[in-house]
């Protein structure tokens, strides 16, 4: 049903688009906001929730719903950034779908689940379900490919929640066999079947759910609510529901929202850019943008916001003729794009490159914390760290770590105290005692977590002890060719002397280890093994340029290798792609823009194209391309932003903008006495005190919140999430 109409609430200090008032005042019964990078997306949600209590909803009959902790607040931040009353503001219940989740699971449940985020503490339940999967299935199976160190581990937990997610785990197929199955869950079937024995073990059918780890409420939820009727009882009626970051939604999620859209004459408005697709490893899927809704929905209604406030019109024409969609811009300021050409056929060209663009840039006047280089993988942080210290500037790393503190750096470092150095000479004890771990990872020692972290601990701080760890650990319990393999380059080391070129020696201890072998071995996914390979051929790179000896190599490894980051405001922010959606620079740096490099080799061209599309509208003021000088080399990404192509419509663009002087940056826009959204503070005890009415007493009795019958008062514990409170925090 639509009431056509103006819309009722007028915000504070900005001036919606006509697509955000059209959005702001739909009555369609499900809305879709197809929105452009940058086009304010958030804000807009905001406008249709005031909206809502225009018309007189009530705070608590709203319900908004995205993917992360970070979204929840700036969202919160919108609303008061609009103008709607911090009181009211505070009663819209905003939470992430799994905070949801969680709380309409505690209220079927009656009792709250532990969480286990830590991937150590979930370990051992790995191994148990590892096991179980040996003593059932390896009879069965010849070809069960059962591994239980540290990064196989990592790389089951990442596979099972991507299973959970796209609730692959289940089949309504009954003649597919457990073969069949993994194949259609496009997993190999020994992770299959660990899932299946994992989720036995959180999930236990005698005492119920013994934990939840990410994610892992919002498949329980979408789960329980497949199964049995019951649970739709403790879904809230609401009038209206508004979604975020909806080119992050998996299947679970959108179970979850289905069930809530089912429930009662409730509106729903999503908003989402279906180029940001990124993360279909964890279940994220275009086809919820484009189809499921619609399929479920008939009378979907989809609006468009095509309008950016993060760039001027030069990169939003270029992203409209990448992407081949509508994309304008009205700010009166020209983002420049330039590409930075270097020999491909260099190793250490891109990074230089990619150095004089970050000094052209600062010698403007801005700050390095003002850059941002953006990588397409962490293979490629070698060489450009490299470049980065020799030349002196700053740089901190965002959602990665740097080459130098990686596991097989620490191992190359680790021979080399067993061989030409001691461990007492590394400053850091943490260090030593990752130095300890890496030898004991590429050794494949057979160590359990406790008896590993004893001998990190001790060698730490007693470092003469490695020698000994080496000869009665490694060598006396290591399968046999892998100690045999490290005594080798142990012993070839030593014989060649501290004095010895390191980058020759280094060249030769790769081939007696045969590490390209190991690191395919202990590493899943080929990507990973690659970058092994890339982080050592770096080491090699830097010692080789400094014309180092092996003790020179080893000293730098003990300084610059316990610290290579340098923190504080001026240094410019290294970030994946991958980590760097929903954020914004003033000057983007894409290294590396070849063949082979992005799109990565081997890669699904839709995600890559994805990828560069979030990685370029990341700027604000400037995006620096670095290319190979050879047009044949060049990703394919560069020709089809049409720089040449969209250079006079964006300059009239831009002329008109500045002559209307309506449009400015996002960031000013916001009225300046908006308060700023705060965590609550608890008190000295720890408790935060809570303003429930006493018609919602048991609701809240039921989520957690104990009464004080001497202060009168309702409180949440110390210690417990007080996310689920938030309708009753006081202003």
């Amino acid at each position: 049903m639509r009431t056509e109409g103006s819309p009722r609430f007028h915000p504070l200090s900005i001036e919606p688009t006509a697509e955000q008032r059209a959005i702001q005042a739909a009555r369609w019964r499900v809305c879709l906001v197809h929105a452009n990078a940058g086009a304010a997306k958030t804000t807009t949600l905001a406008l249709r929730l005031a909206e809502a209590l225009a018309w007189g909803a009530a705070p608590s009959s709203l319900l908004a719903l995205v993917f992360t902790e970070e979204a929840r607040q700036v969202l919160r931040q919108r609303l008061l950034e609009i103008g709607v009353a911090p009181a009211r503001a505070r009663q819209i219940p905003v939470q992430t779908f799994e905070q949801f989740a969680e709380q309409i699971l505690l209220k079927g449940e009656q009792v709250s689940v532990p969480r286990i985020e830590d991937a150590a503490a979930l370990r051992p339940y790995v191994l148990q379900a590892l096991e179980q999967v040996s003593s059932r299935y390896a009879q069965r199976y010849e070809y069960l490919d059962i591994r239980t160190h540290h990064v196989a581990v990592s790389q089951f937990l990442e596979c099972q929640q991507r299973l959970k997610a796209s609730m692959l785990l289940e089949s309504d197929d009954a003649s597919l066999d457990a073969e069949d199955r993994a194949i259609h869950a496009q997993t190999t079937l020994t992770d299959y079947l660990c899932a299946h024995e994992f989720e036995a073990l959180r999930n236990s059918r005698y005492d119920g759910v013994m934990f939840r780890s990410a994610q892992d409420a919002t498949y329980d939820l979408a789960k329980n609510l497949q199964e049995e009727e019951f649970w739709h009882d403790y879904l809230p009626t609401c009038r209206l529901i508004v979604a975020d970051e909806l080119h992050d939604m998996n299947e679970s999620a959108f179970q979850v929202l289905c069930a809530l859209l089912d429930k009662g004459d409730v509106f729903f408005v999503g908003a989402g850019d279906k180029d940001q697709v990124i993360h279909r490893a964890a279940g994220a899927d275009e086809a919820f943008l484009l189809e499921r809704f619609r399929d479920r929905y008939p009378a979907t209604r989809s609006l468009p916001l095509t309008q950016t406030y993060r760039h001027g019109p030069h990169l939003a024409f270029a992203v409209e003729h990448f992407k081949n969609k509508v994309v304008s811009s009205a700010l009166p300021e020209h983002t420049g794009v330039e590409l930075s050409l270097y020999n491909h056929h260099e190793p250490q060209a891109a990074a230089q490159a990619t150095l004089r663009a970050v000094r052209k840039w600062v010698g403007l006047g801005h700050g390095l914390n003002s850059c941002a280089i953006l990588l397409r993988d962490t293979h490629q942080s070698v060489v450009l760290e490299n470049a980065l210290l020799q030349a002196g500037v700053p740089y901190r790393i965002q959602g990665f770590t740097s080459y130098l503190q990686r596991r097989e750096i620490l191992f190359i470092q680790g021979l080399l105290a067993l061989s030409i150095g001691a461990l007492e000479t590394v400053p850091n004890t943490t260090r030593r005692g990752d130095i300890v771990a890496a030898l004991a990872f590429f050794a494949e020692l057979s160590m359990d977590d406790h008896t590993l972290a004893q001998a990190q601990a001790e060698i730490a701080e007693y470092p003469e002890l490695l020698h000994s760890f080496f000869h009665g650990q490694i060598e006396r319990t290591a399968p046999e060719m892998s100690a045999q393999r490290m005594r080798m380059a142990i012993e070839l080391l030593t014989k060649e002397g501290a004095d010895a070129n390191a980058a020759s020696v280094l060249h030769q201890v790769c081939e007696a280890l045969d590490l390209q072998m190991v690191a395919r071995r202990l590493f899943v996914h080929e990507e990973q093994a690659r970058v092994i390979q890339k982080s050592i051929q770096g080491l090699i790179a830097i010692a080789e340029q400094q014309n180092w000896s092996l003790k020179a190599l080893y000293d730098w490894l003990g300084t610059a290798g316990s610290a290579p980051e340098r923190r504080g405001d001026q240094a410019v922010v290294l970030e994946c792609v991958a980590q760097s959606k929903g954020k914004e620079y003033p000057h983007v740096l894409l290294p590396w823009l070849e063949q082979g490099e992005f799109p990565a080799e081997g890669a699904v061209t839709q995600e890559e194209e994805n990828l560069f599309y979030v990685a370029i509208t990341r700027t604000q003021q400037q995006l620096s391309l670095i290319v190979p000088q050879e047009v044949a080399s060049q990703s394919p990404f560069v020709a089809r932003l049409g720089l040449t192509q969209v250079d006079q419509r964006a300059n009239e663009a831009l002329r008109q903008n500045q002559q209307r002087q309506q449009a400015r940056p996002y960031q000013a826009v916001t009225r300046q006495a908006a308060p700023s959204f705060r965590e609550p503070q608890p008190t000295k005890d720890g408790r935060l005190v809570l303003a429930v009415p006493y018609a919602e007493k048991d609701e809240a009795k039921a989520l957690g919140a104990m009464w004080d019958p001497a202060g009168k008062v309702w409180y949440v514990p110390a210690g417990k999430d007080h996310r689920l409170f938030e309708r009753w925090l006081p202003n």
